[in-house]
């Protein structure tokens, strides 16, 4: 049972080390960003809630019916839309929402962060979340309760095995121990000159 236990724990935590390390691979090396719905302007298709995965793309990739990803105003304030027009002589997009009933205004590429690659429905509302105080501080807390948790497992219900035995506990019953470097050496007990200098001495007694 506590083998198993033991497995478990290991799994979750080289399943958590490998999400954290497959978003930085893909944020650092990719400029993949991930990016969570929060208006209903792209229903019914990009529901609120999605998860975004948005990819960087030249403006020649970019074709009329993507839906990409910009920065809209001076407040960073962010749109998901879909183009709807092009203009490659002043490198602009045109977009508009799916459930908007106009277009918006021409956005420089400059401005786009990517092409949405795909999305993911509702894990968004996490992003979400964690994006007020509130969330940055209770997901603080929760990863670190969680290590604290993990380790007090491991240390409570799975602690190290215990050191070997000495050499003496060891040792099989029936056989002997070899003989110390002390025994060995000259005048020690077992050398041949101790045996020999005992023998003469009982030859002597006698």
């Amino acid at each position: 049972m506590k083998k198993a236990g033991n497995i478990i724990l290991n799994v979750l935590i080289v399943l958590i080390s490998v999400m954290l390390i497959s978003v930085l691979i893909l944020r650092l090396c990719f400029h993949v960003q991930l990016k969570a719905v929060v208006s209903g302007s792209m229903e019914p298709e990009l529901l609120v809630g999605s998860l975004l995965i948005i990819v960087p793309a030249e403006y020649d990739d970019i074709v009329i019916g993507d839906d990409v990803t910009y920065v809209r105003d001076e407040n960073l304030n962010l749109v998901t839309h879909r183009v709807v027009k092009k203009d490659p002589a002043r490198m602009t997009l045109t977009t508009k929402g799916i459930a908007n009933n106009t277009i918006d205004a021409p956005v420089r590429y400059d401005n786009v962060l990517g092409r949405v690659w795909g999305h993911i429905p509702l894990i968004g509302w996490f992003g979400i979340w964690l994006s007020t105080p509130a969330g940055i501080i209770i997901a603080i807390t929760a990863v670190i309760s969680l290590v604290i948790i993990i380790l007090l497992i491991r240390v409570l219900f799975f602690p190290a095995k215990a050191e070997s035995k000495s050499s003496e506990e060891e040792q099989p019953d029936g056989t002997e121990e070899p003989p110390s470097d002390e025994e060995n050496a000259p005048g020690g007990e077992g050398s041949p000159e101790r045996i020999r200098n005992e023998g003469g001495n009982a030859d002597e007694k006698k």
